[in-house]
């Protein structure tokens, strides 16, 4: 090793950046990173407060800001613009006013809420909002979201060629809809959209569900707004991907709510709150194993039911309803007593079910090798209406972390819905393989058991599934399990602090580090900084390698403990990873998989201390290094490398530290 200088510096301690997912500090614009610096110092003399702040790689901004970030009082939704427009700087954003348009607003026993959807010159910036929250005293504690301020230097012309019509029949002729007659949504809005990294088009974001198709078909469409290409799609047919059989399909006696007319009955319950406040109901349809939405409402002359599927799907709908009401307040899945309609007997030997945008939709399985009766299972049925709770709330995105996300919070409520006492958290156990005792679709505590990965060092890269939405569910899945079975945390907390994270904290881009950061403020808002629910939650993201150590404190790196190869924190490529080198003896492993051959580039930057850079294949021979000195950026460029898995060392030279993040990013 070459002989090197290093050059400590002092650290002003204005902020604490705890849990961070990925750092703005190593790749934005020098400016821009001043003007950053100085509203956060500006922010903690103003209103003398600690706060962490995470930050997003995509927008270079944050992410989560959690603490007292203004003196504002905040009481109306002027005031949350108000709040915002303080701390533009740190968000790049122009004018509040302008550049923020509010979405939803809410309040309960512990504060208030304003979400803001982000526009560039009037028209909706995809994927992007902010939410101000105030505590009890109206004081502004936490900002959450992102806010693309990017948008701004690309002049996207926001002059659209194409029409509305024009732009949904292109949509349409891509997936074969050209001649579907009836669809159950068919809507076109124009939005700003990322198409490619750093590239922002106009776009029509073109939404049409049917179930006249093949498959059950609902989805976003961008179609562009100039030339009419498709940009991108976003399938949002939420499947259960596993399900199914009963009488109810398990042969059990149910006593059903129905509606009755002269002369017969309809499966349509008018017991619930819902059909009092806003003429809501719970209506239960057949296909007739054909492809019609919603179908023929179901009727019987004695009030008698002989279809199994209908009675669990009309039945479990109804729990369902009755959990979200008792114990969440929640009026239906979009908190207006929207009708919930079921629709049963999908095409034939149908294995699966899915949300469409406006009902539920159930298979009838093959009844025997791989599904029974889809709706044959309460978790299922849970399942499938929260992701219509989603849908109405955070509004995840299909994709990648926030896709597994909408997946994973899909397996929580349907497990506690479901109640059993099953020390595996199964999901789906009683319609999966039905031939095959025991088994399930997945499982909350050991996710492993069905080929999930429970850590983020096992994370899946993959095109597959939508970016493997159902598989790495497994990791924030495997994190609510730690967190519902810590001692001292009952069920009905638990779903508190998840529901009010979904509610009120997440938003639709929202990856695994900004649901850590949610469910700990969540906690917090609900039982106090400090209390067993907030240590538990805590401590549950981080034992799955999602933001920190086993007991992260204010300013831990959120990628421990992955001090050895063995132990190394899977990354992407293209991603930048913000860690630390926190003590003299910390070495910080990554790994990474190559699938195709070609160069492996690694950056190190951002650097508090001077740090050295390492590249070793999977056997841990060292195929490279870079150990400049001071603290100068590093950078390992490896040529010709194949297949196969690598690893990434970074460590202070001599036993050099500091609480202060590096930047690293590798590219291949």
């Amino acid at each position: 090793m070459s002989v090197k200088k290093g050059v400590s510096i002092a650290t002003a301690s204005i902020l604490t950046l705890s849990v961070a997912s990925v750092s703005a500090w190593a790749t934005n614009d020098a400016q821009v990173k001043l003007d950053q610096q100085e509203t956060l110092q500006k922010i903690s003399k103003e209103t003398g407060s600690q706060f962490s702040v995470a930050w997003d790689s995509e927008t270079k901004a944050p992410s989560f800001v959690r603490g007292k970030i203004s003196n504002k009082k905040l009481k109306s939704k002027e005031d949350a613009l108000a709040v915002l427009e303080e701390n533009k700087a740190l968000y790049q954003i122009k004018q509040a006013s302008s550049d923020l348009t509010l979405d939803k607003q809410g309040s309960d026993q512990f504060g208030s809420f304003y979400k803001f959807q982000q526009v560039y010159k009037g028209i909706p910036v995809f994927g992007h909002q902010l939410v101000v929250h105030g505590d009890q005293k109206q004081t502004s504690n936490s900002i959450s979201g992102t806010f693309d301020g990017q948008v701004f230097s690309k002049e996207v012309s926001t002059k659209a060629k194409l029409t509305e019509a024009q732009a949904t029949e292109k949509a349409k002729a891509a997936n074969g809809l050209a001649e579907v007659k009836t669809f159950d949504i068919q809507k076109a809005n124009l939005y700003i959209y990322e198409a490619s990294e750093g590239k922002h088009t106009l776009v029509y974001r073109v939404t049409l569900s049917t179930l006249e198709k093949s498959e059950l078909f609902y989805s976003d469409i961008f179609v562009d707004a100039q030339t009419g290409t498709i940009v991108d799609q976003i399938d949002k047919v939420h499947h259960a991907a596993a399900v199914g059989q009963g009488k109810g399909v398990l042969n059990d006696n149910k006593s059903i709510n129905t509606d009755s007319y002269p002369g017969g009955y309809y499966l349509r319950d008018i017991t619930k709150p819902m059909y009092s406040q806003s003429g809501g109901a719970i209506e239960t349809y057949t296909a007739k194993n054909k492809m019609v939405s919603p179908g023929t409402l179901l009727t019987d002359s004695d009030n008698i039911w002989n279809d199994p599927a209908a009675v669990d799907a009309h039945v479990y709908a109804g729990k369902v309803y009755d959990y979200y009401y008792t114990k969440l307040g929640r009026n239906s899945f979009d908190d207006e007593g929207g009708t919930l309609k079921s629709t049963v007997h999908y095409r034939e030997n149908y294995g699966n079910a899915g949300w469409t945008g406006t009902q539920m939709v159930y298979g009838d399985g093959d009844g025997s090798d791989k599904y029974a009766y889809l709706s044959g299972a309460l978790d299922v049925v849970a399942h499938e209406i929260t992701h219509g709770v989603t849908e109405r709330t955070a509004d995840l995105v299909y994709e990648g972390q926030s896709g597994a996300l909408n997946e994973s919070w899909s397996d929580v409520f349907g497990n506690l819905i479901e109640n059993k006492s099953d020390p595996e958290w199964l999901c789906g156990e009683d319609i999966t393989t039905p031939n095959i005792p025991g088994d399930a679709l997945r499982s909350m505590s050991d996710p492993t058991k069905y080929g999930d990965p429970d850590h983020m060092r096992d994370y899946v890269d993959t095109t597959e599934d939508h970016g493997g939405v159902h598989t790495n569910s497994g990791i924030p899945n495997k994190a609510f399990y730690n967190f519902v079975t810590t001692s001292g945390v009952i069920r009905d907390n638990a779903a508190k602090v998840w529901y009010r994270a979904l509610s009120q904290y997440l938003t639709s881009n929202s990856k695994f580090i900004d649901a850590r950061n949610a469910t700990i403020q969540a906690a917090t808002d609900l039982f106090g900084a400090g209390s067993t629910e907030v240590n538990a939650v805590t401590n549950a993201w981080s034992n799955v390698g999602v933001g920190g150590s086993t007991n992260p404190g204010p300013g831990s790196d959120p990628y421990e403990s992955n001090d050895t190869r063995a132990t190394a924190y899977k990354i992407s490529s293209g991603t930048t990873y913000n860690g630390k080198i926190s003590s003299k003896t910390d070495e910080d492993w990554f790994q990474l998989t190559k699938t195709t051959s070609g160069t492996i580039s690694v950056s190190l930057t951002n650097l508090p201390e001077d740090y050295d850079l390492y590249l070793y294949n999977s056997s841990g021979t060292l195929l490279t290094s870079s150990e400049e000195g001071g603290k100068t950026s590093e950078s390992i460029s490896y040529r010709g490398s194949a297949r196969g898995t690598y690893y990434v060392k970074v460590v202070g030279y001599n036993g050099k530290n500091s609480s202060s993040a590096y930047a690293l990013k590798a590219t291949y």
